[in-house]
């Protein structure tokens, strides 16, 4: 199944590393190679179709999010080196021994849930100065009212976009333009009065191409039309019943299954029909309790289903429903399996996590269930690492403020002091990481102090960066909370502490992970040393590809011109061309779009650099960019690939979410224990744009 893979928000230096190789639909990166553990039987990507076919060179790719695929984040790795986005496949050392990615850095966690902090198309749709406004030519000194909104009308998603998409993947069997055009339409998720999208996809559920038809399942549900046909076909496939069957043309092969189960989720998670919910939950608890059903991808994608029902409890239907659910995921939580299952078990904490958050009635009988697991002191006894790993993420959730060291005034003082404890002591580094992280979730006065130490302690290389993350997440919680109860906190000291610090760093890693840390620190007292260690280090592609990120979010517009140059000079370093064109889109730039179209003509008709264009202009959103978007499509002359991206791009700039769609599955999700269909850095769902 290939997936473009084009890098959007970080770690842009490794598509130097990267053959010149592409993929299809669109993908996201999530980091730098492959996240799925060995299964019991063998390697980590199984069960995928082989890698590419398309014969031409590929597109950029870094460890963020990446161009055109069917689902999230990650480049193509699969069936060799890895493609572009997808990361890299293992580097060799001096002496020839292959070195593995490092899984435990914080860039990881950052690609898998920065969404809810960019949140770019707000930024987008909401508008910025624009660049005829008095804002642009007064400067900053004077504030406009002159805004306006990029967003794409609905005349121009009916009347210009879904139709030219239609044209595109009628007019050819061309497996990426194909995928590409589904996924488009699907985010677009809205049918035309002269066609629906259920009669797009269904007919390519019985392509003998395996990206094709997995792909038509997906797409069903991101589309999220919760009509009757759509259910019954999706449960349908899901289930590998009769009128799945029918669609499929036969038995429906297992990973088509999982991204039906997916799908179910996806339009499920939209809805506020409580019996279409229990449609779903009821497919995917028939695919956790079976003994009969082994495949890991089933389970997994039945438990991620579960995770985004979005699940109320203003009715008794809503209670019964949620409840059930959270039986169900604890049931097989609780069961004593074998390692290979302890993986599958290890998604429950954060799926119970997700469905209830911090003040369910239920919540403090699950936190003190995953607090005993985190210790590995818990009823079953089980020797998989991912299940503490997700305890502690799923403590961070559910936990709430710590502020006072009377723990009668702060209820769940001991959940913060256990984090605390497994940071400073737990033999397994990700456990540890997860555990500090989950303090900055949790927030409160006395888990501010605690980061702020832990920083002070930590060693630079490994646990400096991931102390700055959770830093930047505590504040960026803690103004959020301001905003809401109109009030203000005094955060300078942690400012401060990340100033020093980042004057000081001297590795590309730490000064990355300080730079989103004062991003979301709203540290703009530290813009100007990060603008210049931008300029001074364009080379360093990952690092400079974090400081344009951490300079948009704190809203420094005044970088604006200086992340311009960088996309000017980036034309060959297609992956932080685009994170530096995603922040000026956060900015609220209105001429990176025109920039982009410029580049996307001029100079060699690079596939590489075409590629990283058409999905930056796609995660940005601008309504400005459809014709051109549209000429690409049905541009003969360029290669398929490249027009594939396009169509991702013009699914993009419509789409009806304000966040990627997949984000909601990978949010909160302990990407260690993956699975082939959810991520492998090239053929699972948070494998596609």
């Amino acid at each position: 199944m290939k997936k473009f893979v084009l890098s959007g928000l970080c770690c842009a230096g490794l598509v130097a590393l990267l053959p010149d190789t592409g993929r299809a639909h669109g993908g996201q990166y999530r980091g730098p190679g492959d996240v799925v553990p060995p299964s019991p039987g063998g390697g980590g990507r199984t069960g995928g179709p082989a890698g590419p076919t398309t014969g031409g060179p590929a597109g950029p790719s870094a460890p963020a999010p990446s161009g055109p695929a069917t689902g999230g984040p990650a480049g193509p790795t699969t069936g060799g080196p890895a493609g572009p986005g997808g990361g890299r496949g293992p580097t060799t050392g001096g002496g020839g021994a292959a070195l593995e990615d490092d899984l435990t850095q914080w860039s990881f966690w950052w690609e898998f849930n920065k969404d809810p902090f960019i949140r770019l198309k707000d930024a987008v749709n909401q508008g910025g100065p624009l660049t005829g406004s008095d804002d642009f030519f007064l400067g900053h000194t004077r504030r406009s009212d002159a805004r306006d909104s990029l967003k794409p009308t609905s005349e121009q998603i009916l009347g210009e976009i879904l139709p030219a998409l239609k044209k595109a993947i009628d007019s050819t069997e061309q497996r990426d333009i194909n995928s590409s055009c589904m996924i488009a339409m699907a985010k677009i998720g809205t049918d035309h009065p002269d066609f629906k999208l259920i009669d797009i996809f269904t007919p390519r559920l019985k392509k003998a191409d395996q990206e094709v038809r997995e792909t038509a399942a997906l797409a069903l549900g991101i589309a999220a039309i919760a009509g009757e046909d759509e259910i019954k076909l999706l449960v349908g496939l899901a289930l590998d019943k009769e009128q799945g069957r029918a669609a499929a043309g036969g038995s429906v092969d297992d990973r088509t299954r999982a991204f039906a189960i997916y799908g179910l989720g996806l339009t499920a998670n939209k809805t506020t029909n409580v019996e279409i919910k229990k449609r779903a939950f009821d497919v995917m608890k028939e695919m956790l309790i079976d003994d009969k059903v082994s495949n890991r991808n089933l389970k997994v994608a039945a438990i991620s289903g579960m995770s985004i029902l979005n699940i109320g409890t203003g009715t008794e239907a809503e209670k019964t429903l949620l409840g059930d659910t959270l039986m169900t995921l604890e049931t097989y939580y609780l069961k004593s399996l074998g390692s290979g299952e302890q993986l599958i078990q290890a998604h429950c904490p954060t799926a119970i996590a997700k469905l209830i958050g911090r003040d369910h009635d239920k919540s403090e009988y699950y936190k003190d269930m995953f607090a005993a697991d985190l210790q590995e002191k818990g009823k079953v006894k089980r020797a998989s690492i991912f299940i503490p790993q997700s305890c502690a993420q799923a403590l961070g959730m559910m936990a709430r403020p710590y502020d006072d060291k009377d723990e009668k005034k702060s209820a769940d003082a001991k959940y913060s002091k256990l984090l605390l404890d497994q940071w400073q002591n737990h033999k397994d580094a990700q456990t540890r990481n997860f555990s500090l992280l989950s303090l900055g979730l949790i927030g409160g006065k006395m888990n501010r102090e605690a980061l702020v130490k832990a920083f002070d302690k930590a060693g630079k290389d490994q646990e400096k960066p991931w102390c700055a993350l959770a830093l930047g997440v505590y504040s960026f919680f803690q103004f959020e909370q301001n905003k809401k109860d109109n009030t203000t906190n005094d955060e300078s000291f942690i400012t401060e502490t990340l100033v020093k610090a980042f004057k000081e760093s001297k590795t590309p890693s730490l000064t990355g992970s300080l730079a989103i840390a004062l991003g979301l620190n709203q540290a703009t007292e530290a813009a100007d040393d990060m603008r210049r260690r931008l300029l001074d280090n364009i080379a360093k592609e990952d690092m400079a590809g974090y400081l344009c990120i951490g300079l948009a979010l704190m809203n420094h517009t005044a970088s604006k011109e200086d992340i311009r140059n960088v996309v000017a000079q980036s034309v060959r370093r297609t992956g932080l061309l685009q994170q530096a064109a995603i922040a000026l889109g956060k900015l609220g730039d209105k001429q990176v779009a025109d920039d982009l179209q410029k580049l996307m003509s001029e100079g060699e008709p690079n596939l590489a650099k075409l590629s990283a264009i058409a999905s930056a202009l796609g995660f940005i959103g601008d309504s400005r960019t459809i014709a051109p978007l549209k000429a690409m499509l049905f541009d003969d002359k360029l290669q398929d690939l490249s027009r594939a991206f396009a169509a991702v791009a013009l699914g993009g700039v419509a789409d009806k979410e304000s966040l990627p769609w997949n984000s909601k599955i990978g949010t909160n999700m302990n990407y260690r224990a993956s699975v082939e269909t959810l991520t492998n850095g090239s053929t699972g769902i948070l494998d596609i744009l």
